[in-house]
C-alpha cells in the first residue's frame, strides 16, 4: 500500500436545508386521532405530503435525492439506518426429490463471493445504503465487539467471483452434476433456481443482479416477480421442502436496538426461534443448521457463560458459523428516510429505527387535533393482527401495534441501554449459585393443565419487579390490567407451546419456537402484591437489564381477549401464527376480521350464560387474583368493545384502534384519555445528543517508529451538542486496522474538556494502519467518525510476530456512504488527496477528497463539520419482515 503522509484531507458534505413550508410554531397541540391510510407507490404519498392531505408517510422513501428535496421544501426527514436486505436460501431437501443445489453448504456460502456490495450500495441504492456482510452496524452497542468477524470475512469475500465459480464447480461436480456447454444439469435436467424476487423498490434490481451472476455460472434461473404479499405467502406461508422457491430477496426492518444484542444472531442463525426455513412448522421440512451453532446459540440464550470475556466469544462465534453456513448472505444496510410535515412534533429520535413506535405516537403534536399518515400497506393479506402470533410484518406494526400497546421492561430507544422501562423497576437477586423457589411461587403446567406450585425447584435469578401502573392503567375494552392478566400471559404461552401428548387440542407448534426463550427460562412467579412479583428464571446474564427484560412478564392483552382467541383456535375455526394456518389449511386469528369477532362474541356470549369456567380462570379465582364477577365482567367488557367498534383488537397503549376500513385498509386510532405516562416524560427521558470530532492531531504526521505499549497515537477535539465534550459525555473508540484487516484496539484517555489523547494498548507490528476512531455520545447511539493513516515503521523487539489481537479487544471499523443522510459526522484524516477508507460492514472503496487544508507537523487542524440529517426511534430491538 502506499505510504500515506502530510496533509490533513478533510472531506465536506453539506445539504440545504431551505424552509419553504410554513411552520406553526407554538401551536402545536396534542394529536388525538390518526388516520392510517394505504398508498402503495411512494409518487401519490410524496403528492399527498406535498398538497397537505397528509402529515407523514409511514414507509421509508430510499431515494437521497428526494430526501434532500422534501427537506429543501421544509419537510422533516428522518433518517436511521433501520433496513437490512440478504439473501434469503431454501437449504431444505426438495419433497418430490428434484436437486436443491441449496442444500449444499459450499454452494450457499459461494454467493457471498459473487456479490460485490459496494457496488449494490452505490450503483443501485444510490449511496442510500452501505455494504452488510454481518447484520449488525455502526450504531448497534455491539458493533465495535463484533467487527472481527466482519473483517475476517471482507477479506475473504474479496476473492470475488472467480473464487465463487472454484467452489461452486467443485460442489457441483462432487454432487454429480454436470457443467455442460456453460449450464449446470443434474441427472440430465437443468438445474434451475427459483428466485422469487421483491418488485417494490430496490430488491428487485438486486434479485436481477444476483440473477445475473449465477447465469453467468452456469445455473438456470426462473425470476419469480412478487410483491409483499404474493412473496410472503410463497416463501414464509408455505412449507419449503415444496421447493416453489429457492432464493429470496429478504428485507428487514428494525423497530428498535439493543446492547447485548445476542438475540438477532440467534433467530437469524439457528433454528431456536423459528426463523430458518420451516418456521418451526411441525408438518413442513425444517432446516436445522450444524449442531454447533444451535448449541452456541442455547448458551447464549441460557447465559451458560461464565465472564464477558466467554459471552463475547460466544457470540462472535455464533455471528461466525452463521455466516459461514450462509442461509442469509447479508447485502446491504439501507439508510430509510422517513418524511414528516414540519408542525409534526414529538417524534422521538434514534439512530437505528422507523421514528413510528410507542413513544413518538404518545408525545405526537400537531397544529390541529388529527393527522393522517400514508403507508405502503395497514393490513397485508395473510399476515394476521394478534398479539399472540401476528404483528409479524413492518407495516401492521407501525401503522397499529406500536400505537395500541405498551412496551414494559425493554431497551433505550436512542442507546439500546437494556432494562429501561417507564412502567416497571425491577432488582435482580442472582443465585450463588442458584435460588431456591418457595412454595408459593407458582407456574403453569401444561401436563396436567393446572397452576401448580413451584416450590422444591431452583432458578439461576430471581427478578422482583414492580409494574407501578398496574391497577392504574386500563386495556382499550375498559377492564384494569391486573395481576391476573400477566398470569394470562404465562398460561397462554405454556400451554400452548407445550404438546401434552398426541390428542393435546390445545397446541400449535410454530409457538414453541416463537417463545423458545420464554419455555427454556421461565421457571416460577411469586406474587408479592397488586404490583409486583418476582419472576424466577434460568436465564442469566452479566448485564441486570437483559437479565430483566429476559424476565419481563407484563402484557398489552387483557385476560378476556386471550380466553376469546383461545377459544376460537381450539374450536378450529384458526390458528394463532400465519404457517400454522397455512399448514391447518385455515385462517389466522385476526382481530378485526368480522366473522372471527362474530364467532368469539357467540363463545364468550355461551360462557356467560352458562356460567361456564375454563380451567386456567378458575384456578386463577382460586388463587385469589380474579374473582368470578370480575371474570364475567371482563367478558362483557370485551362484547361492549365490540358491538361499539366492530373488532376485538383490544392494547393498553396511548391510542385505541377505534375502526378499521378492510376495504380501503385504513385505520383510524384515538387516543386514549387520561393516560397514566405523559408526553412531558417520554419528551424528558429520550432526547437526542449529537456529537463531532471537530479536529485530529496526528503525533509526529503519523509516523510511530517503535510501537511500543503506551505510545501517543493522536490527539483529538470532540464536542458534543456544540459544547466541548466532558469526560462521561462520550464514549471514544479508536482503532487500528492492517491492510490484511486484522484490528487492534487502542487507547481513548481524556485529557480536559474536549480532547481525548489515543495511545497504544499493546505492540503493533510494522506496516501501514488506518486509525479510526469513533465518538458516541451519551444517550444517544450515534457516532461521529475519524479516519487517519498511520504508520509503524518498526516493532518492539519483544514482537516477534505478527499476530491477530485477541478476540477481547479486536475490532474492524467501517465508514458511512455518503448520502443525503450520512450515518455519521465523518472527519476524514489523510496523507495524500485520495485515500483507502473502510466503509460500513467492512468493503473497501477509494475516496477522491473534496477540499485540502494545509498543515503543519503537530498543528492542530479545525475539521469541517459533516451535516447530519440523522433522526430515528426505536422501541425493542424487534426485527419485522418488509
Amino acid at each position: 500500500m502506499q505510504r500515506l503522509m502530510a496533509a490533513l484531507v478533510l472531506l465536506l458534505i453539506t445539504i440545504p436545508t431551505l424552509g419553504i413550508l410554513v411552520h406553526a410554531q407554538g401551536q402545536e397541540q396534542l394529536v388525538e386521532k390518526i388516520v392510517v391510510m394505504r398508498i402503495t407507490e411512494d409518487d401519490p404519498a410524496i403528492q399527498s405530503l406535498l398538497s397537505g392531505d397528509t402529515q407523514a408517510r409511514l414507509f421509508r422513501i430510499r431515494d437521497p435525492n428526494l430526501a434532500k428535496k422534501m427537506m429543501a421544501q421544509g419537510f422533516k426527514v428522518v433518517a436511521p439506518l433501520s433496513g437490512l436486505v440478504d439473501i434469503l436460501v431454501n437449504p431444505v431437501q426438495c419433497r418430490d426429490g428434484s436437486f436443491n443445489p441449496f442444500t449444499i453448504p459450499e454452494v450457499r456460502y459461494a454467493l457471498n463471493f459473487i456479490i460485490n456490495r459496494k457496488e449494490i450500495a452505490n450503483e443501485i441504492y444510490k449511496g442510500a445504503a452501505v455494504p452488510a456482510i454481518i447484520p449488525y452496524s455502526e450504531v448497534d452497542p455491539d458493533y465495535i465487539k463484533l467487527l472481527p468477524v466482519a473483517a475476517k470475512y471482507e477479506v475473504e469475500f474479496a476473492k470475488g467471483f472467480e473464487y465463487a465459480k472454484k467452489l461452486i464447480t467443485e460442489a457441483m461436480e462432487k454432487a454429480g452434476a454436470k457443467l455442460v456447454d456453460g449450464k449446470w444439469y443434474y441427472n440430465g435436467k437443468p438445474v434451475t433456481i427459483k428466485f422469487v424476487i421483491r418488485i417494490e423498490d430496490e430488491r428487485k434490481q438486486v434479485g436481477e443482479y444476483v440473477a445475473k451472476k449465477l447465469e453467468e455460472l452456469g445455473f438456470t434461473v426462473e425470476k419469480i416477480y412478487k410483491d409483499f404479499r404474493g412473496a410472503f405467502d410463497v416463501v414464509y406461508g408455505d412449507d419449503p421442502g415444496k421447493c416453489q422457491w429457492h432464493l429470496y430477496t429478504e428485507g428487514w426492518g428494525f423497530t428498535g436496538m439493543t446492547a447485548y444484542d445476542h438475540d438477532t444472531a440467534v433467530a437469524f442463525f439457528s433454528s431456536l426461534y423459528g426463523f430458518q426455513p420451516g418456521w418451526g412448522e411441525a408438518s413442513y421440512v425444517n432446516y436445522y443448521p450444524p449442531k454447533e451453532i444451535n448449541d452456541t446459540a442455547e448458551k447464549l440464550v441460557k447465559g451458560e457463560y461464565k465472564t464477558p470475556e466467554e459471552y463475547w466469544a460466544l457470540y462472535r462465534k455464533l455471528v461466525d458459523l452463521g455466516i459461514r453456513d450462509s442461509v442469509r448472505v447479508f447485502v446491504v444496510w439501507t439508510r430509510d428516510f422517513y418524511i414528516i410535515n414540519p408542525n409534526v412534533k414529538g417524534i422521538i429520535e434514534s439512530p437505528k429505527a422507523s421514528p413510528w413506535n410507542t413513544w413518538t405516537y404518545l408525545n405526537l403534536h400537531y397544529t390541529g387535533p388529527e393527522v393522517k399518515f400514508s403507508n405502503r400497506y395497514v393490513y397485508s393479506q395473510g399476515w394476521p393482527w394478534n398479539p399472540v402470533g401476528g404483528f409479524q410484518d413492518l407495516y401492521s406494526v407501525t401503522s397499529v401495534a406500536t400505537a395500541i400497546y405498551l412496551p414494559g421492561i425493554t431497551s433505550k430507544p436512542t442507546t439500546g441501554e437494556p432494562g429501561w422501562s417507564l412502567i416497571a423497576s425491577f432488582k435482580v437477586e442472582r443465585g450463588n449459585p442458584v435460588v431456591k423457589v418457595p412454595e408459593d411461587a407458582i407456574t403453569w403446567d401444561p401436563e396436567k393443565h393446572a397452576w401448580v406450585s413451584a416450590g422444591g425447584k431452583v432458578a439461576k435469578n430471581a427478578v422482583v419487579i414492580n409494574y407501578k401502573l398496574l391497577g392504574k392503567l386500563k386495556f382499550h375494552d375498559g377492564s384494569t390490567e391486573t395481576i391476573a392478566d400477566l398470569l394470562a400471559m404465562i398460561y397462554l404461552i405454556k400451554e400452548w407451546s407445550s404438546q401434552a401428548g398426541e390428542g393435546d387440542t390445545r397446541y400449535e407448534s410454530a409457538l414453541a419456537s416463537q417463545y423458545a426463550p420464554f419455555l427454556t427460562n421461565f421457571v416460577a412467579v411469586k406474587v408479592i402484591n397488586e404490583t409486583a412479583v418476582i419472576v424466577y428464571t434460568n436465564f442469566t446474564h452479566m448485564d441486570d437489564g437483559i437479565v430483566a427484560q429476559q424476565a419481563d412478564i407484563w402484557t398489552g392483552t387483557p385476560l378476556e381477549l386471550y380466553l376469546a382467541m383461545e377459544k376460537l383456535v381450539e374450536a378450529g375455526e384458526a390458528a394463532f401464527t400465519m404457517s400454522g394456518a397455512k399448514a391447518a389449511n385455515k385462517p389466522a386469528v385476526h382481530l378485526v376480521s368480522k366473522d372471527q369477532c362474530e364467532k368469539m362474541a357467540a363463545m364468550l356470549r355461551e360462557i356467560i350464560e352458562k356460567k361456564e369456567m375454563p380451567d386456567w380462570v378458575k384456578g386463577l379465582i382460586d388463587l385469589g387474583y380474579l374473582t368470578a364477577d370480575e371474570f364475567y365482567k371482563r367478558l362483557e367488557n370485551l362484547l361492549n368493545f365490540y358491538e361499539k367498534y366492530g373488532h376485538m383488537l383490544v392494547g393498553n397503549g396511548p391510542f385505541m384502534l377505534e375502526s378499521y376500513d378492510a376495504a380501503n385498509d385504513v385505520a383510524t386510532l384515538v387516543r386514549v384519555p387520561d393516560y397514566p405516562i405523559s408526553p412531558e416524560q417520554v419528551a424528558k427521558e429520550l432526547g437526542k445528543h449529537v456529537a463531532r470530532v471537530e479536529a485530529v492531531q496526528l503525533i509526529n504526521e503519523g509516523i510511530i517508529e517503535v510501537a511500543e505499549p503506551g505510545t501517543p497515537v493522536a490527539k483529538i477535539k470532540v464536542s458534543v451538542d456544540g459544547k466541548p465534550a466532558a469526560a462521561k459525555a462520550v464514549k471514544v473508540y479508536a482503532m487500528a486496522v492492517s491492510e490484511k484487516g486484522d484490528v487492534v484496539m487502542l487507547d481513548a484517555k481524556y485529557v480536559k474538556p474536549g480532547i481525548f489523547e489515543i495511545v497504544l494498548k499493546k505492540p503493533l507490528p510494522e506496516g501501514d494502519y488506518k486509525l479510526v476512531i469513533y465518538v458516541y455520545p451519551a444517550g444517544y447511539s450515534q457516532p461521529a467518525k475519524a479516519i487517519a493513516s498511520i504508520t509503524v515503521l518498526m516493532a518492539p523487539e519483544e514482537t516477534t510476530t505478527t499476530t491477530t489481537t485477541p478476540a477481547t479487544e479486536t475490532v474492524t471499523t467501517t465508514k458511512p456512504a455518503e448520502t443525503a443522510a450520512p450515518a455519521t459526522t465523518t472527519v476524514t484524516v489523510t496523507k495524500t488527496t485520495t485515500e483507502t477508507v473502510v466503509k460500513t460492514s467492512v468493503s473497501t472503496v477509494t475516496t477522491t477528497v473534496t477540499e485540502t487544508v494545509q498543515t503543519g507537523n503537530t498543528g492542530m487542524m479545525a475539521a469541517a463539520a459533516v451535516a447530519a440529517l440523522i433522526v430515528g426511534l426505536a422501541i425493542g430491538y424487534l426485527v419485522k419482515r418488509s
